[in-house]
């Protein structure tokens, strides 16, 4: 402890007589090795005596005291003198006594008033509750017995200390008493001390400092990764609550800052950016604080094409936000395309351990759930086992297990699951465009050749070429397909449907290729086909497998996509499946792994209708009159419902396609 003395000495008066100027003090703890300055100014508004001006009764005079300090323990204040007793004398002269002392001290029990010839001291916080002649009052202090005035808090203030208050002096005089000044007088055994009062301010040993150090560097996934930039130490006072220094570092390229960690590869304690902290170490030490990185920023859902190679990826995708109002969220659907391997679905481990999620699956948001809102999902991939021509490995398959196999019309892979149903069916949506040659040995059942809008044929599908038409290849006799038109970011619709639209970076792959229901059924069917001929014979498939049938109500034990949607615990009928006692989750149902059911929407003009709002499937069924046909409809409404391939659209309309296994 470090004692600081302020008193002026007034060699002419000698005894209660006391003057106060403005100091500022440096304060330094023995312990505090960071050597951090303490600042206390201490003010005293000017001298003071008592002054008796009756014969008899109560002088009362005072001091106005302030104490600041950025210490929020406090300090510790005291009262004392350099004399060794505490009587007054008339002009602070001994001789004028010669019988001894006018004033003696109080006892610190009684009222200044119910005591003659005494005096002493009162001291209260409130400067507004001025003592009286009731009030008790405390004897004035000694050399060798000092008064505590204020202690040290228990428990740190919340800001700088900044006290007022005020000190009085009181005297009680007996009748015929002399008239006048009284003072202590000096120690005559001390020639040294002149009788002045002292306040002596201690700054308190509790007000220490310890020192954070900002650390750009950590290691991340066994990596050592380094910020840029400096950041200066911050200092702290020890118990007291205070906010960290903000990030001041950048990040390292495809890296984000996520906060603050006592280790470097985080396996210490967390703190947030600008974090409240109290006592991170003892006082008078350092503690360092590491940037932690991370390639998935904070409120963010993070995708990974999750390949070792980054030429083994076509695709990109950015980060879906988490907002601090929702309660649940659809996933992305990816646009990542491996060659020679499915998608089969997201992973929250990088090695497929973790918990899979199926594209646009709703992730039911629970607080603290996910460390800062951040969840990091990995594409789950499997390789090639073979081709979908040919392929008869349905059988061996329990439900639920997952493969992948090859389209050899352009080497395209896809995931393909045994679903509830116990039929196999592709969990990915068909990429085929007008690269691939269709025929009667990898198609299943195509009428070739197709009919182009220019009245041309070929064995090739024939993609829309006019990207400002108000409906989606309305033609009769139009092999029209198109790719999605959306952006990375897997949200934005491209205004223009033109090349640069089509590369590989923009294509989001599991939406697939989107088909209109000549082009999907290989040619079969035409858009006047009879209303009678409710099912073609041949569609836009792998030979051995085919579209999945839709229907109406009445029909649903010949509807492929109500079979599936009873085995999901689906009725199997009308437009909404979600009145059975299973409620709200049978559209959910569809979109968990591995039946991935994504909201694809269908083609209208240059949009895509029902996007992120409804997914299709195209169906080969068609509907009672010439012009229509069934798809499976999966809604993300407020009532989640399903459609099991009763819903009708025209012909004309562009969805996706799967194939089931089989003929």
């Amino acid at each position: 402890m470090k004692k600081i003395n302020m008193f002026l000495k007034n060699k002419k008066n000698y005894g209660l007589f006391l003057v106060f100027e403005l100091a500022l003090l440096s304060f330094v703890a023995a312990s505090d090795t960071s050597a951090a300055t303490h600042t206390l100014t201490l003010t005293s508004s000017g001298s003071q005596s008592i002054n008796v001006s009756a014969s008899s009764g109560t002088a009362i005079s005072s001091d106005s005291i302030n104490v600041a300090t950025t210490c929020r323990y406090g300090y510790n204040f005291t009262l004392s003198t350099s004399v060794s007793n505490n009587n007054l004398y008339l002009n602070g002269d001994i001789s004028n006594n010669a019988s001894g002392t006018y004033f003696s001290p109080v006892d610190g029990s009684t009222a200044l008033n119910a005591a003659t010839n005494k005096w002493g001291y009162y001291y209260n916080s409130n400067a507004s509750n001025t003592p009286t002649s009731t009030s008790v009052f405390s004897p004035v202090p000694t050399l060798s017995s000092p008064a505590t005035i204020k202690t040290p808090l228990t428990t740190p203030a919340s800001s700088n200390i900044n006290d007022n208050f005020k000190i009085y002096y009181g005297v009680n005089s007996a009748p015929s008493m002399s008239i006048g000044t009284y003072k202590m007088i000096p120690d005559t055994n001390n020639s040294n001390n002149d009788g002045t009062l002292v306040y002596t301010a201690t700054v308190a040993d509790t007000c220490m400092r310890y020192t954070v150090h900002f650390s750009p560097t950590s290691i991340f996934e066994g990596n050592t990764l380094s910020g840029t930039g400096t950041m200066s130490d911050q200092t702290i006072y020890e118990g007291v609550a205070t906010p960290l220094t903000t990030n001041g570092f950048t990040a390292p390229s495809g890296y984000y800052f996520i906060g603050w960690n006592t280790a470097q590869d985080g396996s210490g304690t967390s703190y947030t950016d600008g974090q409240s902290v109290t006592d991170l170490t003892a006082a008078g030490n350092t503690i360092t604080l590491y940037a932690q990185w991370n390639d998935c920023p904070n409120e963010n859902i993070c995708y990974f094409p999750n390949v070792t190679n980054p030429t083994d990826i076509e695709g990109e995708m950015g980060h879906q936000p988490i907002l601090g109002t929702d309660t649940s969220i659809d996933l992305w659907a990816p646009n990542y395309k491996r060659s020679g391997y499915g998608f089969i679905a997201w992973n929250t481990k990088k090695d497929g351990t973790g918990t899979n999620y199926g594209p646009n699956q709703t992730l039911e948001l629970t607080a603290g759930q996910y460390t800062n809102n951040r969840l990091k999902l990995y594409a789950k991939w499997v390789a090639s086992t073979g081709n979908m021509q040919g392929w008869t490995g349905c059988s061996s398959m329990s439900i639920g297990d997952v493969t992948a196999l090859k389209d050899t019309r352009d080497n395209d892979v896809y995931a393909v699951a045994k679903l509830a149903d116990g039929k196999c069916w592709m969990i990915e949506n068909l990429r085929l465009d007008d690269s691939a040659t269709l025929s009667t040995s990898n198609t299943h059942n195509p009428s070739l050749p197709l009919t182009n809008t220019d009245g041309s044929t070929s064995n090739h599908l024939s993609p829309t070429t006019n990207p400002i038409q108000t409906a989606w290849c309305q033609e009769s006799t139009a092999s029209c397909y198109d790719k999605s038109m959306l952006a990375t970011n897997n949200t934005t619709l491209f205004v223009n449907n033109n090349a640069s639209n089509y590369s590989a970076s923009d294509n989001v792959y599991s939406y697939g290729n989107y088909y209109n229901w000549y082009s999907a059924t290989a040619g079969n069917g035409r858009y006047s086909t009879s209303p009678n001929n409710t099912s073609v014979t041949g569609d836009i498939c792998p030979v051995g497998w085919h579209l999945p049938k839709g229907g109406d109500s009445d029909n649903i034990a010949n509807s492929e996509f109500a079979q599936l949607d009873i085995a999901l615990g689906g009725t199997g009928r009308g437009s909404y499946s979600n009145t059975t006692p299973t409620g709200s989750v049978m559209s959910m149902r569809y979109r968990v792994y591995p039946n991935n059911i994504v909201y694809s929407g269908g083609m209208g003009g240059q949009t895509i209708l029902g996007r992120n709002a409804v997914g299709y499937l195209k169906s080969p069924t068609a509907y009672s009159n010439a012009y229509n046909s069934y798809s499976l409809a999966v809604y993300n409404s407020q009532d989640n419902s399903v459609a099991p391939g009763s819903v009708v659209h025209n012909k004309s309309a562009g969805h996706p396609v799967r194939c089931v296994f089989g003929n």
